[in-house]
């Protein structure tokens, strides 16, 4: 027993073929036009222990975190390729953009037609790009989403064929979206579902060669974990990795009040735009699914990917706006139902201007972002306040005024300091997060970073004020405020100071410059250089 997805032909409609070239087109020259847009915190932590890896050094040794190391290892690779810049990281997240709109085109051309197929990737192109999912940075979900696609096409194919090897590798893929993120996991679950109904639909002669085929697909998905962890064994980070990816990941994702969820909920929903749109086009291509009589297999699978891409956004209750990528393709294909679905009812003409009056409304929506702004423009209208473009002054402001050997500190959630620099941080802890929650690790966090900083005694010492960076709450264990303030004061100078002086303008301070400010003046980055001879 085969399953063969191929639909009945359907002749790629003219329009439909321009409007997915120009689709893929400003995919691309958007991102291009935007490769400089300052790195946020997600992408500097990347960019740092992706750069620690080209010089040698394993995750977890010098940057601690929850996140398993695939997406570290992918940064590595695109960075080792096209260079240590953003504009190299962004580049390679283009590629990474080209690609998984391939991989769903293929995906979709097997379980619907050609029209089908088209208009689901030009709704990815443009639904990746939405600054409502800030799809213009180099977030993990965009490898989970490469990955998990890769693992889908080879497991559709491996359905047909009954090749153990495509059933292998296509685990294998699964298996490399869990390690990018977590919630990548869920895609890899899904894929054994749909192997079970088919051992389940199988006749009784087929049934055994069935189950040994799961048996291959759960080995595939399992490769890259054993392999994870294999790696940090020999590396000697092995204690580390575990605790920060298993035994504490738990912890923080269960550690979010209820205020927070329904904060990030209401922030993804004020800034989603047009998205909101297209949510209700998918949700009507849901009904006309299911109401469909006919490819009952597709049906299936697709309500099945939509179930589990669901599970992979919800697992953490962490509702941050580029947690929503894990939803994009099977939100475009059941646009591309829609459409279709709509067409049977008015006609190609009707459904197709209907759809490209809507692709042209959310291209107009978001014009400014796309074609206006300056990329530095771009970040502050989509982070507001946030450190992000003056990260990259001061990182150069320290590469300039160190040695190679010399490491600093990040007093803040800033890890794309340490990017920029191309420094070593004095501790692991690139986020300061953790250490200001109600937790029983965060006394020891924050005793363990303290030691870290007075055993390296790191020559530039930053500390920065944004309360964003900090995420602190009146439950917050103080300790570590006090103890950075005395030490400061102790064995540095004041080397520079960043301030927000409004919405378009930062001022900097150097030198002279900055100690000439009043004392009480406001300061939103300061920058301190250890005394001589401390």
């Amino acid at each position: 027993m085969r399953f063969s997805l191929q639909p009945s032909a359907f002749r790629l409609q003219p329009w439909i073929a321009v409007t997915l070239a120009i689709a893929v087109l400003l995919a691309a020259v958007v991102r291009l036009r935007l490769l400089s847009i300052p790195l946020e915190r997600d992408e500097g932590e990347y960019a740092y222990a992706g750069q620690l890896m080209l010089e040698g050094i394993p995750p977890y040794k010098l940057a601690f975190n929850i996140k398993l190391p695939g997406t570290y290892a992918a940064y590595a690779v695109m960075m080792g390729v096209l260079g240590q810049t953003t504009a190299g990281i962004h580049l390679g997240f283009l590629l990474v953009n080209l690609a998984t709109l391939a991989l769903l085109f293929l995906i979709a051309r097997r379980l619907l037609d050609a029209a089908q197929a088209a208009i689901a990737c030009i709704c990815y192109a443009l639904f990746s790009l939405s600054p409502g999912v800030l799809g213009l940075q180099g977030h993990a979900t965009h490898l989970v989403v490469l990955m998990a696609l890769g693992g889908f096409w080879l497991l559709l194919r491996a359905r047909a064929s009954g090749r153990g090897w495509t059933c292998c590798g296509s685990g294998v893929l699964f298996g490399l979206s869990f390690l990018c993120k977590q919630p990548g996991l869920f895609f890899g679950i899904f894929g054994g579902a749909l192997l079970l109904r088919d051992a389940a639909q199988a006749p009784a002669s087929e049934r055994a060669w069935r189950l040994r085929q799961i048996g291959i697909f759960c080995v595939g998905v399992a490769v890259p974990f054993l392999a994870a962890c294999l790696w940090m064994w020999r590396a000697g980070t092995f204690q580390r990795f575990w605790f920060w990816t298993m035994v504490y990941a738990p912890f923080h994702a269960g550690n979010l009040s209820e205020e927070s969820v329904w904060w990030q909920l209401n922030e993804f929903s004020r800034r989603a735009g047009a998205l909101e749109w297209w949510a209700l086009a998918a949700a009507a291509g849901l009904v006309c699914l299911l109401v469909d009589k006919a490819q009952r297999d597709a049906k299936f699978i697709l309500v099945c990917l939509l179930g589990f891409s669901l599970m992979a956004l919800m697992v953490s209750f962490y509702f941050f706006r580029h947690y929503f990528i894990v939803l994009l393709p099977v939100a475009s294909l059941l646009v591309a139902v829609a459409v279709r679905g709509a067409a049977r009812e008015a006609g190609w003409k009707a459904a197709g201007g209907a759809f490209a009056l809507g692709c042209a409304g959310f291209i107009f929506a978001n014009r400014a972002v796309w074609f206006e702004m300056t990329p530095d423009a771009v970040c502050r209208s989509l982070y507001q306040r946030e450190p992000f473009p003056e990260a990259g002054e001061i990182g150069r402001y320290i590469r300039e005024h160190s040695a190679p050997g010399d490491s600093i500190e990040v007093l803040g959630s800033e890890p794309e300091i340490y990017f920029y620099a191309h420094r070593h941080s004095a501790s692991g802890y690139m986020y300061m997060y953790d250490l200001m929650k109600l937790s029983p690790y965060a006394p020891a966090m924050q005793t363990e970073l303290r030691h870290d900083i007075e055993a390296a005694k790191p020559l530039y010492l930053v500390m920065v004020y944004a309360p964003t960076s900090w995420a602190r709450t009146i439950n917050s264990d103080p300790a570590l405020f006090g103890w950075s303030n005395g030490y400061a004061r102790q064995y540095y100078d004041l080397a520079g100071e960043v301030v927000f002086s409004g919405p378009d303008r930062t001022d900097y301070f150097w030198g002279p410059d900055a100690a000439a400010r009043e004392i009480h003046a406001r300061v939103d980055v300061s920058i301190l250089r250890r005394k001589p001879g401390l």
